[in-house]
């Protein structure tokens, strides 16, 4: 006998639905979440109920209905303390939880994102900001194993491994079953990565070819700030529909990993060819145990292993070792079940819980509330050198990083995601349209951490205070404006689009 647990499309609760249950007694704890930039909408139950057959086919199929006001009251009960509910009884240990991951879906993660920001760049110019910034660039770490590096960094190779571990795990669920799982809906997002890459560089570099130009800042305009975009997007994600997180996310990630290969290539300094040798070993290692998809749980501790050793051969190695988590979120098993005791149940119809869901449910609290935070103390940590701001409308430099990302990242991503499709090489994700594919072209604009990464990399002196006070002002334009255009959606039906992915539902 089968049956189906499903909830309407209220606020906070997505259908619940799972098949082939012991008829006699249902006693199993499910979990529904949603995540956009770090945000969860969970419904923790313990359901109780026996059922007996009916001998009718058409009657082996039973559905109930809950809403958020039921799991509430079930919480807290009647007079005596017992469940007003009877069907249905939430067990206390996950009433705490659920309060949290209610923040989490009111955008709290978001929120504590800008706040973040703000606060540093106040920091950052105020009387206490020698002591601030010298806090962010005290070395710290075992110098014998070459890991004593600023705070700055550990925040941006180490914290960062983890946020682009969930990233990683998102990404690979909608390839895998969600928007993104055909070839042409993949190619999408990385044509217009390529086009939000190409196009800002070359308005940068025809603007600054002049006699009073800076072109070795080409590259300055081409990064996208993941961390930020999908910040901004989280406030109006209730307005888009599930595919164009999946294809926001996918853009920023293949963007920066551009970014990376640029560096790499053009302005590392060090680069140890044993170590990426030992990183590329290791990433053979890591898909070798992706095929063990039934020892997946068990071999957790392995890919920890194996990751870590990655993000420090790739440190090693001379490159951004952030991707570390990337390369490790790829290597987990699609279809390996979840740990026993997992609270974790995959919201669709006839799915069943895997173990990407339970390290997304663990991963994305630690993301939202601690990571992203102090990623935004530690980078947005910015002396801006207001002595500079007559010079900012006649240099060069800044015409081409506010003309590279306000016009060439939309009209980059624009322009080569409509040729994809025109060319008959890639299609649309689940719900996106042009308006949407404009709007993610907007937030593309946000450079940010990358960009002034590349500043401190290519630019010197009064130059590169003119291109960081620029990257500040463009990318606060561009979030302005991305949220501008998605404020004018209407309120998005998810009920109308049918996503898998975590990040991606609207």
């Amino acid at each position: 006998m089968s049956f189906t647990l499903r909830a309407p499309p209220t606020p906070g609760i997505a259908g619940i639905t799972q098949k082939n249950v012991v008829p006699e007694q249902i006693a199993r704890t499910c979990y529904t979440s949603k995540v956009i930039c770090g945000s969860i909408r969970p419904l923790q139950l313990q359901l109780t109920k026996t059922v007996r057959p009916t001998g009718a086919v058409s009657a082996r199929r039973r559905t109930f209905r809950l809403t958020r006001h039921a799991a509430e009251s079930a919480n807290a009960g009647g007079p005596d303390g017992s469940s007003s509910t009877g069907d249905v009884q939430v067990a206390p240990s996950t009433k705490e939880a659920f309060e949290i991951h209610k923040l989490l879906d009111a955008g709290l993660g978001s929120v504590m994102l800008v706040a973040a920001t703000v606060l540093s760049l106040f920091l950052a110019n105020s009387k206490v900001a020698a002591s601030y910034l010298h806090f962010w660039h005290t070395s710290v770490g075992p110098a014998a194993l070459g890991l004593a590096m600023p705070i700055h960094h550990w925040v941006n190779e180490f914290l960062m491994a983890f946020f682009f571990f969930l990233v990683g795990l998102e990404i690979k669920k909608e390839f895998v079953s969600g928007s993104l799982r055909s070839l042409s809906k993949a190619i999408l997002p990385c044509l217009g990565a390529l086009g939000g890459m190409v196009v800002p560089m070359a308005i940068y570099f025809m603007l600054n070819l002049g006699a009073h130009g800076v072109p070795s800042g080409w590259a300055i305009p081409m990064a996208t700030d993941i961390a930020f975009a999908m910040a901004i997007y989280g406030f109006f994600r209730h307005r888009m529909p599930g595919g164009v997180a999946a294809f926001l996310l996918t853009l920023a990630t293949v963007d920066d990993l551009g970014a990376i290969a640029v560096i790499a290539v053009f302005f590392a300094k060090q680069i140890s060819f044993q170590y990426l040798g030992a990183a590329v070993a290791l990433c053979a290692a890591l898909y070798h145990l992706q095929s063990q998809d039934a020892q997946g749980v068990q071999n957790l501790p392995v890919f920890a292993s194996l990751g870590l050793l990655l993000w420090y051969c790739l440190l090693q190695g001379g490159i951004n070792a952030d991707i570390a988590g990337v390369a490790t979120a790829m290597a987990i098993p699609s279809k390996s079940p979840v740990p026993e005791g997992s609270p974790v149940h995959e919201a669709h119809d006839g799915g069943a819980p895997v173990l990407m869901d339970h390290l997304i449910y663990k991963f994305t609290p630690w993301a939202a509330l601690f990571i992203m935070p102090v990623f935004a103390l530690a980078n947005c940590a910015v002396p801006v050198d207001l002595t500079v701001l007559g010079s900012l409308i006649q240099a060069p430099v800044a015409h081409g990083i506010a003309a590279g990302l306000l016009l060439g990242k939309p009209i980059g991503i624009t322009a080569f995601s409509l040729l994809g499709i025109k060319l008959g090489i890639a299609s649309w994700p689940t719900g996106m349209t042009q308006k949407h594919l404009l709007t993610v072209g907007l937030l593309g604009g946000i450079g940010f951490t990358m960009s002034l990464f590349l500043i401190e990399q290519s630019l010197f002196g009064v130059t590169a205070n003119i291109a960081k006070l620029a990257i500040l002002l463009t990318s606060a334009a561009a979030a302005l404006l991305g949220a501008g255009v998605m404020s004018t959606f209407e309120t998005h039906d998810p009920s109308k689009t049918q996503t898998t992915g975590a990040w991606t539902e609207g």
